[in-house]
């Protein structure tokens, strides 16, 4: 009986203190609106949200009323731009939150670190080989993969369309999501690891490794990455959710495994590579530069953390970057003058050779302004990255904030504040090219990359590969989604994937792209 009685008022604490709690509200979160009816009670809101397919959205729609939302019991996020120096910039004090140390496996990588310190040995390590005149020397990696791909389209092409509003299911021909994912990853694995995965020739994802089965890439790293990010939110239940989500849910338990297979295929390719340093090959690849410093002195980094960096370049270096291109073209098409536009510009980047060259896209302005607008309607980050302010608290938009609490920016929100962004859902690649002070307005709320000391290392390689496939594609194809309505769908993890983008595809009269040159 007295051991019932415990038992029954300790489950009656757990029960009550959330809201215990949430009235006391100690440092005075409760003041600001709720994200939904339990935000500010229970971590586990997160979940909830997490099941819409598209959460920033709605926490964007909430924001267009209230600039700080409460979106967990000690986690605010704010909608002003003015909030993005003081919790990114250069010399906050805000720290990366501690919910990023529950993605780390036996050694931190440079995206999930919190140390500073740490984040800022392993940011040395890289940056030179981030740098862009670093990169313009891999080029060539980058050129064969787009060759692969365009080998690939070109099969693929169907007929010109006769009807533009009008495409038969059976030219559907290309689902431009998969191969741009297919190019990133060969592309990546290259950079990284100077790896030859040939998922280009094969069409598929299916990564073979001399010491693992047969494993699908985009399966593996998806599914670890979207069930983690949906218990992420809630920290103080992740481990309890973790195993639970184990033990009833098949379809859970599946995409743990899938994680789990996506650690399998970077020990693989880590200890595939590593075993070329040893035997004294010198490639030219961002591993060797983890290996050893610009002097030629062992970094002597232990294999757990060689295998965290290896998995965060293959991430990272893929997954981002496949979303930015699948979005860079669905805007495009869309868009019919823009489209124009920018083929009339690149016509001249092209001589004989199909592949456009680094040297001659990479001050094309609106090429540039092009990839810049698909990145701020749809970032592939566009949450809010998390931080922490400091235990004295902080200021924030010129308002007082408690010590210890979970601040963000999210992205998505940011990227559409009218104020900066007049028109924001228009995709426009001319607001880039306007009015130098509009500009510089707009640039300091564009964070598709972060900003400040943790601000993607990786934004020359993508920008490079944004730029070379665009150019090359809007240059050599035309495209028609299904119809004029269709839209792209999305499911948003830790990034915003987007749904499969079925594409018409057939290649252009060149001769016209010609005199579009020659009229330049």
């Amino acid at each position: 009986m007295a051991f019932t009685l415990i038992l029954m008022v300790a489950l009656a604490y757990l029960c009550a203190r959330p809201f215990i709690v949430y009235f006391y509200d100690a440092k005075g979160l409760r003041k600001y609106p709720n994200l939904n009816p339990l935000s500010g009670i229970t971590s586990l809101a997160y979940v909830w949200e997490h099941s819409n397919n598209f959460r920033t959205r709605r926490l964007y729609l909430k924001h267009r009323k209230h600039p700080v939302i409460r979106v967990g019991p000690n986690v605010l996020s704010f909608a002003d731009v003015r909030a993005i120096k003081d919790i990114y910039g250069h010399g906050t004090p805000c720290r990366k939150d501690d919910v990023y140390s529950l993605t780390v496996g036996s050694h931190a990588h440079i995206l999930n670190t919190v140390d500073r310190e740490d984040h800022n040995r392993k940011r040395r390590m890289l940056s030179h080989a981030f740098a862009t005149r670093n990169l313009e020397r891999w080029e060539f990696k980058i050129v064969d993969k787009i060759g692969k791909l365009i080998t690939q389209l070109d099969r693929r092409c169907t007929a010109p369309l006769s009807d533009r509003h009008h495409v038969n299911s059976e030219d559907l021909t290309l689902d431009f999501t998969l191969w741009s994912n297919l190019f990133t990853i060969d592309a990546i694995a290259d950079l990284a690891l100077s790896e030859q995965l040939n998922l280009l020739d094969s069409g598929t994802d299916v990564v073979k490794v001399d010491n693992i089965p047969s494993l699908k890439f985009i399966d593996s790293l998806h599914g670890g990455n979207y069930i983690t990010s949906l218990f992420v939110g809630a920290a103080n239940w992740f481990a309890v959710l973790k195993a639970l989500s184990r033990i009833v849910s098949p379809l859970f338990r599946a995409q743990w495994d899938h994680g789990r297979n996506y650690g399998r295929i970077v020990s693989a390719l880590t200890g595939k590579r590593l075993e070329k340093h040893q035997r004294g090959g010198q490639l030219g690849d961002l591993f060797a530069c983890l290996m050893e410093d610009n002097k030629g002195n062992a970094r002597g980094l232990e294999r757990g953390e060689l295998e965290a960096e290896v998995n965060v370049l293959l991430d990272a270096g893929s997954d981002t970057t496949a979303i930015a291109l699948t979005h860079a073209l669905y805007y495009l098409i869309k868009t019919p003058h823009a489209l124009a536009t920018l083929r009339k510009e690149v016509a001249g980047a092209f001589s004989e050779e199909p592949i456009a060259r680094y040297a001659s896209v990479k001050n094309l302005p609106y090429l540039k302004a092009c990839l810049e607008e698909s990145l701020r309607l749809s970032p592939p980050v566009s949450r809010g990255l998390e931080r922490r302010t400091p235990p004295e608290g902080m200021r924030i938009m010129g308002e007082e904030i408690p010590g210890d609490v979970g601040v963000s920016v999210p992205v998505y929100v940011a990227h559409r504040d009218p104020a900066i962004f007049p028109e924001p859902a228009l995709y426009r690649p001319e607001r880039w090219l306007e009015s130098e002070e509009n500009v510089k307005q707009m640039r300091e709320a564009f964070v598709p990359f972060s900003t400040g000391a943790r601000g993607c290392i990786g934004r020359n390689i993508t920008m490079i590969e944004q730029q070379l496939v665009i150019a090359t594609l809007v240059h050599r194809y035309d495209f028609a989604l299904p119809s004029d309505h269709w839209s792209l769908q999305h499911n948003e993890a830790f990034l915003l994937w987007p749904g499969p983008m079925p594409l018409k595809i057939w290649r252009r009269d060149l001769g016209s792209a010609t005199s579009m040159r020659n009229d330049l």
